[in-house]
């Protein structure tokens, strides 16, 4: 076994690298968002969410559940998370700002996570790096929600601002994890 693949599945490779060039994108699109905030921009800020987003779903799903059906999931959900975003921008023109499909981009994937964590044997060690990311999304959640509140506690930051960053520390722990496990003795 390579050094490769005791951190991944390479039939994954595609889906690792898609999810961390989604995430790099993110900080792109976040970036040019909060530069000049508008409907229009928040679309390159939501897109590589959703890709970032969708990746990850396909990959814990190609871990936990089935290489193969990581793999075969991974263009629908794209596909789905793309038309979410187009879907709201468009209902945004219309002055509707339907959310609703975007919503389920985030909801799914986080609602599944405990269930698949819990029900399915792990292909790699340290799988608590998924829930450690699934608690720092939470949190970052919590943060936006309570963004005034949060900027009245901490003035010198608002709960958005800290959510960009505890998302990021979920995404380092992630990736720490990741360069450190190691394949789990079970049969594929």
């Amino acid at each position: 076994m390579s050094a490769n693949d005791s951190c991944c599945l390479t039939e994954l490779r595609f889906i690792y690298i898609l999810f961390f060039i989604g995430i790099a994108l993110v900080a792109l699109g976040s970036s040019y968002y909060h530069f000049s905030p508008s409907n229009s921009t928040l679309v390159w800020d939501r897109l590589p969410i959703t890709i970032a987003f969708m990746a990850l779903f396909a990959i814990i799903l190609g871990e936990f559940v089935s290489v193969r059906f990581g793999q075969l999931i991974l263009l629908p959900l794209l596909a789905y998370g793309i038309f979410a975003v187009m879907y709201w921008h468009y209902s945004e023109t219309m002055g509707q700002g339907d959310l609703r499909w975007y919503i389920v981009v985030q909801l799914i994937p986080i609602l599944s996570l405990p269930i698949i964590l819990l029900l399915f044997n792990a292909t790699f060690t340290l799988k608590n790096a998924y829930w450690l990311l699934l608690a720092s999304y939470l949190l970052a959640k919590l943060l936006e929600y309570f963004d005034a509140e949060t900027y009245n506690i901490v003035p010198l930051l608002s709960g958005h601002s800290l959510k960009h960053l505890v998302a990021a520390f979920g995404i380092y722990l992630l990736i720490r994890a990741y360069k450190k496990r190691c394949r789990c003795n079970r049969m594929q």
